[in-house]
C-alpha cells in the first residue's frame, strides 16, 4: 500500500496499481446502504450477515486496457458515523480510506486473502472475459487503528490473465541452521 500522488488529493493505491498511475472507472462508481448478505465477508467486517452495510462498487482499469478489476468495499457502520462522507466520490483512489483514518481510525492495517475461482456471468461480463477464464478474489480487511476491529473488507476480482503475485518469504527463527557451528560446514 502506497500513497497515491496521480492525482492532487489524498489516497491510497494497493498493489495491482503503481501510485503513478490514472485508472479511469468503466462503469459509473455506486455507494449505497445494501444488505450485506455474503456470511464470509460479514464474518470478516464483523457484522451479522444481512446487516445494511456502505458498499463501494467500482469497475476500475487503466486508461488504455480493459476493465482490470471490480472492487467492492464494505465500510463497517461505525466507520460511516465517524466519517460520513466516505460514501462520496472523491478524485483520488483510495480517498476514503483516508477520511476513516482521519475520523479516528488511523492507522488502519490490512490482511489479504487470495483465492483462484471461477467467475460469475455477472463477473466475466463486467470484466469482457469468457466465463472459463479463472479470477484471482483477493479479500483485503482493513482493521482500525483506533479500535482494533475490522473497519473495512474490500473484495477485488482481477481476470486470471491479468495479474500476478509476488511474495517474499522470510525465514523463522526455527528454520535456523541444523548445526552447532561453522566446522562441520566446512568452515
Amino acid at each position: 500500500m502506497k500513497r497515491n500522488v496521480a492525482t492532487d488529493g489524498p489516497g491510497y493505491s494497493f498493489p495491482s496499481a503503481s501510485a503513478q498511475e490514472v485508472w479511469k472507472h468503466h462503469i459509473p462508481p455506486t455507494a449505497s446502504v445494501e444488505p450485506l448478505t455474503d456470511p464470509r465477508i460479514a464474518k470478516l467486517l464483523g457484522v451479522p450477515a444481512g446487516s445494511p452495510v456502505m458498499r463501494r462498487f467500482r469497475v476500475t482499469g487503466p486508461e488504455s486496457e480493459p476493465p482490470f478489476q471490480i472492487n467492492i468495499s464494505w465500510i463497517h457502520p461505525r466507520g460511516v458515523t465517524d466519517a460520513p462522507e466516505v460514501d462520496a466520490q472523491a478524485p483520488s483512489p483510495g480517498d476514503w480510506l483516508y477520511r476513516l483514518e482521519r475520523a479516528g481510525h488511523w492507522p488502519i492495517s490490512w490482511m489479504e486473502i487470495h483465492r483462484a475461482r471461477m467467475p460469475t456471468r455477472d463477473e466475466a461480463g463486467l470484466l469482457e472475459i469468457p466465463t472459463s477464464l479463472p479470477v484471482l478474489e483477493i479479500v483485503r480487511v482493513g482493521t482500525s487503528g483506533g479500535d482494533g476491529q475490522p473497519i473495512e473488507v474490500t473484495e477485488y476480482i482481477v481476470a486470471g490473465d491479468r495479474v500476478e503475485t509476488v511474495h517474499v518469504l522470510h525465514r523463522d527463527e526455527s528454520a535456523q541452521a541444523p548445526w552447532p557451528d561453522d566446522t562441520e560446514t566446512g568452515g
